[in-house]
């Protein structure tokens, strides 16, 4: 098999630029991101939307091809996901193990910790909290 390449510029050096400990935020489609959301986006991250069209790129195929890709060692996420969505949920344990992958409460929290990322990266996922931090 192919070993899975990013082909996006920008994102390439975003994960190109990433530190120890330093954070990446994959978020879904319907992510407040905006300055009128509910909890709107530090102007301070980085935004960078990688969708084309409705489901395109999924959520697993951004966190796959990162997880290939990068240097990363684990995912907080909602804490919601597991029940909520499972198949993306499991493609995280599955890539970083079920230790390495941290629940904490979603609102506020996870927006807070979504504002100390490096960036957000938009996909088209429509799923159900088809988002994570990526560390």
């Amino acid at each position: 098999m192919m070993k899975r390449r990013i082909l996006n510029e920008r994102l390439a050096a975003i994960v190109a630029s990433i530190r120890h400990g330093e954070m990446l935020f994959i978020a879904d489609s319907g992510s407040g991101t905006c300055q009128k959301a509910l909890y709107p986006l530090d102007p301070d991250v980085e935004y960078l939307d990688v969708e084309v069209v409705t489901g395109s790129p999924r959520f697993e195929d951004i966190v796959r091809t990162l997880a290939e890709a990068g240097d990363f060692e684990g995912a907080i996420i909602a804490e919601d996901m597991p029940d909520q969505n499972p198949a993306d949920y499991g493609v995280l344990v599955e890539l970083f193990g079920k230790e390495k992958v941290r629940e904490i409460n979603y609102a506020p929290d996870y927006y807070d910790l979504r504002n100390r990322c490096k960036a957000v990266v938009q996909t088209g996922d429509v799923g159900i909290h088809a988002q994570a931090v990526l560390i």
